[in-house]
């Protein structure tokens, strides 16, 4: 409950708990000058303190561009798992649906839904990102779910890849979503899950910007993302490996690569029951 604002210091401001509102907290590391926390009470791990929403704002302008300059690469990073995600919602929905993906950055997800027939929309916080995607023919807006308002019952699926650990406050996102959801409709997500690899590089004595904050403000464990889901309102929540990301730089794509297949192999050689921790995973879970 982002809402819970304990106190401002210099543009920063300190939160509790999104998930069991407790400011009871443990360090576990500083990284970009921010400290990422763990929550005692229920174990999430955030960033405390951490931007006001009008700073973040400012952060997020050429956030996409930084990142990865070529949009056309973001595509092949993001192109496994938009495959495997568009096959489930085609499977779910075998007759298309009306889709909103929120964070849609250049719309390459929605060109890929809207091929198949759908009706797409989409919402992203970068100017560059919502000139390109509408350059292309998207119907795609400029803002957060916060000044972009939709009507109940408006979609029948809406999508968030990598969007949820950014967000200042991921449960009244989700009990927005779960709003503008349609009665037994979808919601698709995909987190990354950072904690265990930075536990394992800090016992190895290396230094590492993992977490990225300010931009990433949550991780997400399994447990985190079912337990949220849960206080929002959605049923049969179910997490997997939904393929492995691209990234650019031999050695990195590589090491993502190969930790993406075994994760996917462990996954299928335990019929579902293990999840490998510090790999991205994507989750679906249903409006009842």
């Amino acid at each position: 409950m982002e809402g819970i604002v304990t106190s401002i210091n210099h543009q920063q401001i300190y939160v509790s708990c999104n998930i069991c509102g407790s400011s009871n907290e443990k360090l576990i590391t500083t990284q970009n000058g921010y400290k990422v926390v763990k929550c005692i009470g229920c174990g999430f791990v955030y960033v405390n303190p951490r931007p006001t929403s009008e700073t973040l704002k400012q952060l997020y302008l050429t956030y996409l561009p930084e990142k990865i300059e070529d949009p056309l690469l973001w595509d092949t990073y993001m192109k496994d798992v938009f495959a495997k995600a568009a096959n489930i919602l085609v499977k779910q929905f075998p007759d298309g649906g009306k889709i909103l993906d929120i964070g849609c950055g250049y719309g390459f997800f929605l060109s890929r839904m809207k091929a198949k027939g759908w009706q797409v929309y989409g919402i992203d916080v970068s100017e560059t990102a919502v000139s390109y995607a509408s350059g292309h023919g998207l119907d795609v807006a400029l803002g957060t779910l916060d000044n972009v308002k939709y009507e109940d019952k408006s979609f029948d699926v809406v999508t968030l890849f990598y969007v949820l650990e950014h967000l200042p406050d991921p449960l009244k996102a989700i009990q927005e979503i779960r709003r503008i959801l349609n009665p037994n409709g979808l919601l698709l997500l995909r987190v990354p899950h950072t904690t265990p690899i930075v536990r394992i590089l800090s016992l190895l004595g290396i230094k590492n910007n993992l977490y990225d904050p300010p931009f990433h403000l949550n991780d997400f464990s399994n447990v985190a993302i079912k337990g949220i889901l849960k206080m929002a309102g959605f049923h049969n929540i179910h997490t997997f490996i939904g393929g492995v990301t691209s990234p650019p730089g031999a050695a990195v794509r590589l090491t993502t690569l190969f930790f993406g297949l075994l994760a996917e192999a462990v996954y299928r050689l335990s019929l579902g029951k293990f999840l490998l921790p510090g790999v991205a995973k994507t989750t679906i879970a249903k409006k009842i």
